[in-house]
């Protein structure tokens, strides 16, 4: 896959983490997501299983890209 933001070839691979929330909002201090909150990706506490997400990134720009197509997500 080429970079969409400087044309680099992408390495495949997975982004190892615990606990993982993108949202259109900054969370200080808790990753619960409000009602109305939109956001695209949410995966569990770490303390239950880590998660490896499958994704692109960039050598050249340092860019990743996720599909959080999978994901529990609540964006229409």
């Amino acid at each position: 896959m080429k970079c969409p933001f400087c044309g680099a070839e992408m390495l495949h691979g997975y982004l190892n983490c615990g606990t993982t929330l993108w949202s259109t909002k900054k969370h200080k201090i808790s990753l619960l997501v409000d009602k109305k909150e939109k956001y695209a990706l949410q995966l569990g506490p770490p303390a239950l299983c880590p998660h490896h997400v499958e994704s692109d990134c960039c050598p050249k720009c340092k860019t990743i890209i996720i599909n959080g197509s999978d994901y529990d997500n609540n964006l229409d």
